[in-house]
């Protein structure tokens, strides 16, 4: 599925390397989901190299949680806006390992209109772990758009974890919080499935029928998506051949 969060304004970033195994492979079904590779294969390959969090920029907000950071904590979140990659990266290392204490400042970037050093605040979000989802979850309700858009692609990468977290903001969030947080979901796809069929179940009629839409939605998504992918692959299959007979009569 490569459904995309909307886009008001236009400006879709680059990536990062990391060494992590089950990061890469994470974040290849990332890109291979956004649409930016449709090759599974190549975008895993890809995100050994890159890593993509495609959504829309340019926006200034405010996360709402002005705690004072470490400064050994700023210090690599100022790294973050540095205009040498291996700067950034290294400052991705540091504040990983720093753990939980990063992520508050972490979610801050987002506000900065500044997609490489936003960009590189997610990959550091995502590999730290299940303990940043709060913290995005929190950004979602309270972000502005730009950090709506920031927090809701990471909570994409941690797939099912964050669906339980995300179906609460549908049920509860202010109108902006939950259509970025349906967004996520229907991007997430099937591993969402379950979580909202057990909400329709036991919802409200209300909470019940925007499960079976978000559902609904999945399903046709997917759907969609395997029909788009056959016919690609269809036409190279005949583009090979044509190409194949042309040499043959060479």
């Amino acid at each position: 599925m490569k459904t995309k969060l909307r886009n008001d304004d236009t400006n879709n970033t680059k990536g990062t390397t990391f060494t992590n195994n089950t990061n890469v492979k994470n974040t290849g079904k990332f890109l291979n989901k956004c649409g930016i590779i449709r090759n599974t294969a190549t975008a895993v390959m890809t995100a050994a190299v890159i890593f993509a969090v495609i959504l829309t920029c340019g926006c200034t907000g405010n996360s709402g949680n002005d705690t004072p950071a470490n400064p050994a904590v700023e210090k690599e979140i100022t790294a973050l806006y540095s205009n040498n990659p291996d700067e950034q990266k290294a400052a991705v290392n540091n504040l990983v390992r720093m753990g939980n204490e990063a992520i508050i400042p972490l979610t801050k970037v987002f506000a900065s209109g500044d997609s490489e050093a936003s960009k590189y605040a997610a990959v550091a979000l995502y590999t730290i772990g299940e303990s940043s989802i709060d913290p995005l979850i929190n950004v979602l309700n309270t972000g502005s758009q730009t950090e709506r858009e920031w927090a809701a692609n990471t909570l994409c990468l941690f797939e099912a974890r964050a669906v339980p977290s995300l179906i609460n903001v549908v049920k509860t969030g202010s109108k902006p919080a939950q259509d970025a947080a349906e967004i996520a979901i229907i991007r997430i796809g099937e591993p969402a499935i379950p979580f909202l069929e057990l909400e329709a179940n036991r919802g409200t009629p209300v909470t019940a029928d925007k499960m079976r839409t978000l559902i609904y939605s999945i399903r046709a998504t997917d759907n969609l998506q395997h029909r788009l992918a056959e016919e690609g692959n269809a036409g190279n299959s005949g583009n090979t051949g044509t190409a194949d007979s042309a040499d043959q009569t060479a």
